[in-house]
C-alpha cells in the first residue's frame, strides 16, 4: 500500500511495518464491502491494536460532537485511566474536541491545567485520538491508548498509522452508503411499478388480482391474499397464483373468519414463528387458519378508506392484505416494512374500483339495453304517448312558476350583547353578579386573584422599604459625617453618589409597584355596557375557579333594546340569497316561527349578510344572516330560542323549486 507510507520508528513495541501494511490491505477490502459498520469497527480495533502494541483502543461516533456513542472498546478499563467521574468527564470532552476541531490530536500523561481544559488528560497513558467521517451527518473519533512512554517519533507513527485507518473506515462508509442508496433506487423502482399496475383498472376483481399477484412480487412472499369487507364479515377477493377461487374450500373458509376478526379492530396483525403480535380474540381462529395453510409468517394489514374523501369521520377499512410465508424466515422487518408501503397503494386501488362498481350509472347502462323494445315498431304508440308524457311534465317545471323559499334555522338574541373574558390568567376570588341581575357600563361583575402578582407585590414592597431604610441611614451619615474609627471615614461624596443611587432605585421600584396596582387593578373585570348577566348559573361556573386570558366568563345583552333573528344558512344555500338580494334590490323579506309556539308565524327582513362563512362542528359551513323585526308583535321573547325561518328569494321555476338541491348536486360532484 504505498498511498500509506508508514515510518519504521516506533517506541512503544517496535512493530514489523511490512505486517502493518498487510493489515492495512487487509482492512481495505473490508472496506469494499458494506456489512454492519460495528462489525467493521470490531475488526479494525481488534487488528490494529495488538499489531502496535497498545494497551486499547475504542471508537466513538456522534450525531453531535456532544453525543457521543461508544460504538467499540478494547480494553479500556484495563488501561489503566481512572474511573472517577471527573476523569472520565475530561476523557469525554478531550474526544469531543477532536469531533469539534476536526483535528487529530494527542494527549500524554497527566496534561492539562484544569479539568476544564479540553485537553485534559489525567491518567497515565498516551491518549492518541484521531477524528473521520461516518456519514453526511455523522463523525467519529479513533483512539488509542499506550501505558509506554512514546517518543515523539513513536507518536508520529502512531498518527500515521491512524491517518491510513481513518481513511480505511471513510471508504468504507462511502461504499456502505452507496449500496444503500442503490438498494433504496431499486426498491423506489419496484414500487413505481407496484402503483402503475395497481391503478391501471376500475375492475374490482381485475385490481384485487393486480394486487395479489404484483404485492406477491413486491414483499417478497409466498403468497398474498386479498379481502373484501362486506359488513361484519370479509370476502376473498384474490389469492396470488390462483385464477379461480373455491370458496367453499377449508383454507378460505378459515382464512376469512381470521381476517374478519383482525380487521374489527382496524390494527396490524403479526404472526411469526410463534411469536404474535395481536388481540386474545384473534389467537383461536388464527391457529384454525395455522392447522390448515401451514404457514410459518402471516401478516394481516388493514386497507382504509382514503382520508380525504371524508376527512371528519374516522376512516373506514374496506379490505384487507395478507401476506404469508411458508417457510421460517430469520428476520421479519423487511417484510413489515414493504407491507407498510404497500397497504396505501392497495387501499386506495381498491377504493377506486369499489367506487367505480357501486356508480348508478352502470346499472342504468344494463337497464337501458334491456328495454330497447320500445324502438320497434309495433310498440310505437306506447312509445309516442310515454314521450308526449315526459315533454308535458318537463314543460310544467320549466315554465310554471312558484316560490322559492330557502330554510333555515337560527335563534332569537338581543342586538346588543356582549361577551365578557378574562383579561390574565387567574382564580376568581369574587363574583358580583347573579344570573339576569341588572348591570351598568363600568360596574365590576368578577374580581380575579393571581398569586404570581401578588407575590411580586409583596416582593417589591420588601424591596421598597429596604431602599427607604438604606437612604435614610446614608443622609443619616452624610449630615453626622463623625465616623467611629479614623480608618473608616468615608467620603462626602462617595455618600452623596450612594444617596443618588439609592433615589434611582426607589424611583424604579416605585414605578414597577405602580404598574404591579395596575395590573391588579386589570384583574377587576368590569360590565361593556348596561344591560342583564345572561350567563345561567354562575355560582357553580366561575366561583373558586382557575381561567385564563382571553377566556369567556359570562355575556351581558341589553334585554330591553332591540331584538334580532341570527340564522345560520348552509353555506351551499347562502348563494341563492345573495343573488336575490342582488336581483330585487331591497331587503327579502322572512317569516319565522318559534320553536317553542309553532302556530303563530311572524315578518321580518333581512338586516345584514356576514361577509365570512363560519365552521361549526355542528352544522358545518354556515353564512349568519341577520333579521330585524319588532319585537312588540313576538310574544315571550327569550335569549337563545330557536326559529324556522323561511327566506322569501322571489319565485323561480317549478322544476327548479322541487330539483335544485339534485341539479347543484349533479354540478359539484361531476361538472367540476
Amino acid at each position: 500500500m504505498g498511498a500509506h507510507s508508514l515510518p519504521v520508528d516506533f517506541a512503544g513495541s517496535n512493530p514489523n511495518w511490512q505486517e502493518i501494511e498487510e493489515l492495512l490491505d487487509q482492512l481495505a477490502e473490508l472496506a469494499r464491502t458494506t456489512g454492519d459498520a460495528r462489525d467493521f469497527y470490531r475488526q479494525l480495533l481488534d487488528r490494529i491494536v495488538p499489531a502496535i502494541g497498545a494497551s486499547g483502543g475504542a471508537v466513538w461516533t456522534a450525531q453531535r460532537p456532544t453525543e457521543l456513542l461508544l460504538e467499540y472498546q478494547i480494553d479500556l478499563a484495563g488501561s489503566q485511566l481512572p474511573l472517577e467521574p471527573s476523569a472520565l468527564e475530561c476523557h469525554r470532552r478531550l474526544v469531543e474536541d477532536v469531533l469539534h476541531s476536526g483535528q487529530p490530536r494527542t494527549a500524554p500523561p497527566r496534561s492539562g491545567e484544569s479539568t476544564s481544559d479540553a485537553a485534559t488528560n489525567p491518567s497515565d497513558c498516551w491518549l492518541v485520538c484521531y477524528p473521520f467521517r461516518a456519514g453526511p451527518e455523522a463523525s467519529g473519533v479513533i483512539e488509542l491508548v499506550q501505558r509506554h512512554a512514546m517518543s515523539p517519533a513513536a507518536v508520529r507513527g502512531c498518527l500515521r498509522l491512524l491517518a491510513a485507518a481513518v481513511e480505511l473506515t471513510e471508504d468504507f462508509h462511502r461504499h456502505r452508503e452507496l449500496g444503500e442508496l442503490r438498494q433504496r433506487q431499486l426498491i423506489w423502482r419496484d414500487f413505481e411499478h407496484f402503483a402503475e399496475q395497481v391503478h391501471r383498472s376500475l375492475d374490482l376483481n381485475q385490481t384485487a388480482f393486480l394486487i395479489a399477484n404484483e404485492g406477491r412480487r413486491i414483499l417478497d412472499c409466498d403468497r398474498v391474499s386479498i379481502l373484501l369487507r362486506r359488513g361484519k364479515q370479509c370476502r376473498t377477493a384474490a389469492i396470488s397464483g390462483v385464477d379461480a377461487l373455491d370458496r367453499r374450500a377449508q383454507v378460505v373458509r378459515a382464512l376469512e373468519r381470521l381476517t374478519a376478526r383482525a380487521v374489527a379492530a382496524g390494527e396490524l396483525v403479526w404472526y411469526c414463528d410463534g411469536a404474535a403480535d395481536m388481540p386474545d380474540e384473534i389467537e383461536r381462529p388464527l391457529q384454525a387458519y395455522l392447522d390448515e395453510s401451514h404457514a410459518r409468517t402471516v401478516a394481516i394489514v388493514p386497507l382504509c378508506e382514503p382520508q380525504s374523501a371524508l376527512p371528519q369521520r374516522p376512516a373506514r377499512v374496506i379490505g384487507a392484505l395478507v401476506a404469508e410465508q411458508l417457510q421460517a424466515s430469520p428476520s421479519d422487518a423487511r417484510l413489515r416494512e414493504r407491507a407498510g408501503a404497500v397497504a396505501p397503494h392497495a387501499a386506495t386501488a381498491l377504493n377506486n374500483a369499489l367506487v367505480h362498481s357501486r356508480l348508478p350509472l352502470s346499472t342504468l347502462g344494463r337497464m337501458l339495453a334491456r328495454i330497447g323494445w320500445l324502438s320497434e315498431a309495433r310498440q310505437l304508440p306506447k312509445t309516442v304517448l310515454a314521450l308526449c308524457a315526459i315533454v308535458a311534465a318537463v314543460a310544467a317545471l320549466v315554465f310554471i312558476p312558484a316560490d322559492f323559499d330557502i330554510e333555515s334555522r337560527g335563534e332569537l338574541q338581543p342586538q346588543l350583547r356582549r361577551d365578557v373574558f378574562a383579561s390574565d390568567d387567574g382564580v376568581v376570588s369574587e363574583l358580583l353578579v347573579d344570573h339576569a341581575r341588572a348591570v351598568h357600563t363600568g360596574d365590576p361583575l368578577v374580581v380575579l386573584r393571581k398569586p404570581e402578582l401578588d407575590l411580586e407585590f409583596r416582593r417589591f414592597a420588601g424591596e421598597i422599604q429596604t431602599a427607604e431604610k438604606k437612604l435614610a441611614a446614608v443622609r443619616a451619615e452624610r449630615l453626622s459625617n463623625v465616623p467611629v474609627e479614623p480608618d473608616s471615614r468615608r467620603n462626602v461624596h462617595q455618600l452623596t453618589s450612594d444617596e443618588e443611587e439609592l433615589k434611582e432605585l426607589l424611583k424604579g421600584l416605585l414605578a414597577q409597584r405602580e404598574v404591579l396596582q395596575q395590573q391588579r387593578a386589570d384583574l377587576v373585570v368590569r360590565s361593556p355596557l348596561d344591560g342583564q348577566a345572561l350567563t345561567w348559573n354562575l355560582e357553580e361556573l366561575l366561583s373558586a375557579r382557575p381561567v385564563q386570558r382571553g377566556q369567556s366568563l359570562l355575556s351581558v345583552a341589553d334585554l330591553a333594546g332591540p331584538w334580532v333573528v341570527e340564522l345560520h344558512v348552509p353555506d351551499h344555500r347562502a348563494g341563492h340569497v345573495l343573488s336575490a338580494r342582488e336581483e330585487l334590490r331591497t331587503d327579502l323579506a322572512v317569516s319565522f316561527a318559534l320553536a317553542a309556539d309553532p302556530g303563530k308565524v311572524y315578518q321580518g327582513r333581512i338586516e345584514d349578510v356576514a361577509l365570512a362563512t363560519h365552521l361549526d362542528e355542528a352544522d358545518g359551513a354556515t353564512v349568519l344572516v341577520t333579521v330585524a323585526f319588532d319585537r312588540e308583535e313576538v310574544e315571550g321573547l327569550r335569549p337563545g330560542a330557536t326559529v324556522l325561518a323561511r327566506i322569501d328569494c322571489g319565485r323561480r321555476s317549478l322544476g327548479y323549486v322541487w330539483l335544485h338541491d339534485l341539479f347543484e348536486a349533479v354540478q359539484s360532484h361531476w361538472w367540476w
